[in-house]
């Protein structure tokens, strides 16, 4: 009926709404079912797994779309199950988790956990990020505004500062540094250069009072972290920009505690990177990852498993019809009824994340933590079909 201390998102997720949006209730996805001849039939869960098992069996390739909805236990199920199938994944944070899984291939950035973030962070950088639009409850609860064991008095003891291409929210809480998408690289390179005694010239349009600012921020600091979110991942230039983030980093972690941590929008989405990664998603020569769901091009034999995501309402119309002329089967598991799920050939019903299906997730920073179920309801876990979607092939 009513949440208290949660975020706008929270309350969406427990009251069944929109995002941001409380006069946009969502439906429920109450039944498995399966389409035939453009009419929808009712099955059985035990048949709609069967029938998602024969499409599987006959698939050329397999689309896997959404992902970072499900519990760690599923994500590891799957993967399991798919370790011998050509698999495009395709995670609906798949933008940032893309750019990070081929920054792992090389080194990886050194992290922390949002606790010591909250009792020891005096200066954070939102790079491209927008937490209040992303994680509205992440700078109340651990990043700007608590109280810490070493920043006593909350955000009077951090140097807060945003970068980004376009005026945000941010800098309502934070200093805004506002660049051209094009001066991004540039404007990175000038920052790394200065903060090691190197000139300080104005550049993609910032004064020079503001990057002294900065950099006066950053040397008086003893423990920084900087937040990379999708904002310059939406451009060719962005991997340059997180491996320049990443280096420059790892070169003020010689003077002083330095973290680098992406910040995602899903509820899992660190928990699909973990997956990934411990499964031997960057060994497996099968696999491949990739961050936008505008480049799958539709092929004779593919399946298109959307999995807690709705994937429809991104796809391009000729995308669309490309799935129609293909005869591209679409397997769907959701706890919603979406765009998707009235275009699936099979749908199969599942209890949502943390309310109805207990499970493990994965934060931001990589702590792994339980979610334990608040009501019954009569769907199964996501875990729970995949188990039963692949029990005969494991």
């Amino acid at each position: 009926m009513e949440v208290a201390n949660a975020c706008a998102w929270g309350a969406a997720r427990f009251l069944g709404w929109k995002r941001f949006s409380s006069s946009m209730p969502r439906a429920l996805c109450a039944t498995h079912r399966k389409r035939s001849r453009q009419r929808r039939q009712a099955l059985p869960r035990q048949d709609a797994v069967a029938e998602c098992r024969e499409h599987l069996f006959h698939a050329q390739r397999v689309v896997v779309y959404g992902l970072s909805q499900l519990s760690v236990e599923s994500l590891e199920c799957l993967m399991q199950g798919l370790r011998w199938w050509k698999t495009l994944w395709i995670p609906s944070d798949g933008l940032l988790l893309e750019a990070f899984v081929n920054l792992y291939r090389w080194h990886t950035p050194a992290s922390t956990t949002l606790e010591c973030v909250r009792n020891n962070a005096d200066f954070v950088v939102f790079w491209g990020a927008n937490p209040l639009r992303s994680a509205p409850r992440l700078l109340a609860r651990y990043i700007l505004f608590p109280r810490g064991r070493f920043t006593e008095r909350g955000v009077e003891d951090r140097a807060a500062w945003a970068v980004d291409i376009q005026t945000t929210e941010m800098a309502r809480v934070t200093k805004l540094l506002s660049i051209p998408q094009d001066a991004e690289r540039a404007f990175l390179q000038t920052l790394h250069q200065a903060s090691f005694e190197g000139p300080v010239t104005s550049t993609a349009g910032v004064a020079d009072k503001e990057l002294r600012a900065f950099l006066k921020d950053l040397n008086r600091a003893r423990y920084r972290v900087f937040f990379l979110g999708r904002g310059p991942l939406f451009h060719a230039h962005g991997s340059a920009v997180l491996e320049g983030l990443a280096a420059w980093v790892e070169n003020l972690g010689a003077l002083a505690p330095t973290f680098l941590l992406p910040m995602p929008t899903d509820f899992n989405s660190a928990g699909f990177l973990l997956a990934f990664l411990s499964c031997g998603g960057l060994a497996n020569p099968l696999w491949h990852l990739q961050g936008d769901l505008h480049g799958w091009n539709p092929q004779p034999g593919d399946l298109l498993l959307a999995l807690s995501g709705d994937c429809f309402w991104f796809l391009k119309e000729e995308q669309k019809q490309a799935v129609q002329k293909h005869r591209i089967p679409v397997l769907a598991l959701s706890a919603y009824e979406t765009m998707t799920t009235a275009e699936a050939d099979v749908v199969i019903a599942v209890g949502l994340q943390g309310l109805e299906a207990s499970g493990f997730a994965v934060r931001l920073d990589g702590v792994s933590f339980y979610v334990e179920r608040l009501w019954d309801r009569d769907l199964p876990s996501d875990t729970v079909v995949m188990q039963e979607l692949f029990e005969s092939w494991s």
